[in-house]
């Protein structure tokens, strides 16, 4: 493909006007290979924005955790598109978040904020020296992770920056998503709109009905109020009382839980059919969760699932048992 094509190209996807000058810092050495397309332009020394009034930023990407990193931290920082931008108003600020994953619908909000949420952000794009990325742009035709960055100061001044393909990103000392997820994410739950990841709402784990009558279910979902609750309740036998315990749980323990499901692929696992054999001693396990956007599932634990289904399982109910077996109880009359 022609190199002008190419241009074209990178500016109908990342929004860039064609034939506007890119560049990047002088200090940061970019290798090209033989099928990366560099349109940057060097600056003479790095860039730096003297005003502090930003009146629009706008950041799209694609993002990948690591496979092997911690639940936590896929919790934290879910894989998927990301579209975040804030925007001068007469009254403060708008800000739109929006995420979506593969098989899931999109999630997006619109909503207002105080002008103090552009200063915090020019504050973080200063801490970290976002403006020395201003310019980059590169394009290749390999499989990787794309980004878009465009903001704008009421001084005139901007910072640009696109990749698209395998390995064009501007270097992490200037630029990380996990910054701009993270900042967005709490901008968006101190506004009680926080959009960014799967946002589990609700996942159960149940086993039981055997010949003994023992039970077992526990729980963690979000409450019409927005708390966080985890929820036991025990049944030794089928004429022995239940003993409930519960506690109020952190977001993040939403977030670690929603990375595991996602982890273990057991939307996968409850899309298949399996035929419904009890496991021994005729026992039952169920697993079910639902998300804000709408999507559910439920799985029964049956003798034809396959290995890696069953361990997705388990991991799940180590998960809130972890979460729980301390938990202090509750009387019936207080449930």
């Amino acid at each position: 493909m022609k190199a002008w094509a190419i241009g074209v190209l990178a500016a109908v996807l990342f929004g860039t006007a064609v034939g506007a000058p890119v560049c990047f810092a002088a200090d940061e050495d970019v290798e090209i290979d033989g099928g990366t397309q560099d349109s940057s332009v060097r600056h003479a020394s790095p860039v730096a924005i003297s005003s502090t009034d930003i009146s629009s930023f706008r950041l799209r990407f694609q993002y990948s955790m690591d496979y092997g990193a911690e639940d936590e931290l896929r919790g934290r920082y879910p894989s998927g598109w990301y579209d975040l931008r804030l925007e001068k108003s007469e009254n403060g600020a708008d800000c739109h978040l929006e995420y979506w994953a593969e098989g899931r619908p999109g999630r997006k909000a619109d909503f207002p904020v105080d002008a103090e949420a552009l200063a915090r952000l020019d504050r973080l794009l200063k801490a970290h020296d976002v403006a020395h990325i201003d310019g980059h742009s590169l394009y290749n035709s390999a499989l990787g992770d794309d980004m878009s960055m465009e903001v704008r100061y009421e001084s005139g001044e901007t910072i640009r920056a696109d990749g698209q393909g395998g390995d064009v990103k501007p270097a992490p000392r200037y630029y990380r998503e996990e910054w701009f997820i993270d900042f967005f994410r709490a901008l968006g739950r101190e506004y009680g709109r926080d959009t960014l990841g799967p946002a589990l709402k609700y996942c159960s784990y149940e086993c039981g009905g055997g010949k003994s009558g023992g039970f077992l279910m526990m729980r963690l979902s979000t409450q019409r109020d927005g708390t966080v609750m985890a929820v036991m309740e025990t049944r030794s036998r089928y004429d022995a009382p239940t003993v409930r315990r519960e506690r109020e749980a952190s977001p993040d323990k939403l977030e670690a839980l929603a990375a595991l499901i996602d982890r273990g692929k057991l939307f996968h696992w409850a899309k298949t059919t399996w035929e419904q054999i009890d496991i021994r001693d005729g026992d039952t396990v169920d697993v079910s969760f639902d998300y804000a956007d709408g999507s559910d599932a439920r799985i029964s634990d049956t003798r034809e699932m396959p290995k890696e289904g069953f361990e997705a399982i388990k991991k799940v109910k180590a998960f809130l048992w972890e979460l729980l077996e301390d938990a202090p109880q509750v009387d019936k009359g207080d449930a």
